[in-house]
């Protein structure tokens, strides 16, 4: 259920690149750098998703980084 729906959002991704090279290239960069950087997050999060068989939790590891951040009582 859920592989189709990663392909899909990777095809989706392509797309987007091929069809807004122009603007984003056209872009201020620090929207050119954080269109690229969600991109790559989202294209990273696919290749874990379907290249290990553990089931990935983005809350827990943003929980995690937080943790390490804020003080806890």
């Amino acid at each position: 259920m859920i592989k189709p729906l990663v392909y899909t959002y990777l095809a989706m991704v392509i797309v987007v690149l091929v069809m807004d090279f122009r603007h984003l290239k056209q872009a201020a960069p620090i929207n050119r750098w954080l269109s690229y950087g969600l991109i790559g997050i989202g294209i990273g999060i696919w290749m874990h998703v379907t290249t290990l068989s553990k089931t990935f939790y983005v809350t827990v590891w943003i929980s995690h980084v937080i943790q390490r951040i804020l003080p806890l009582p």
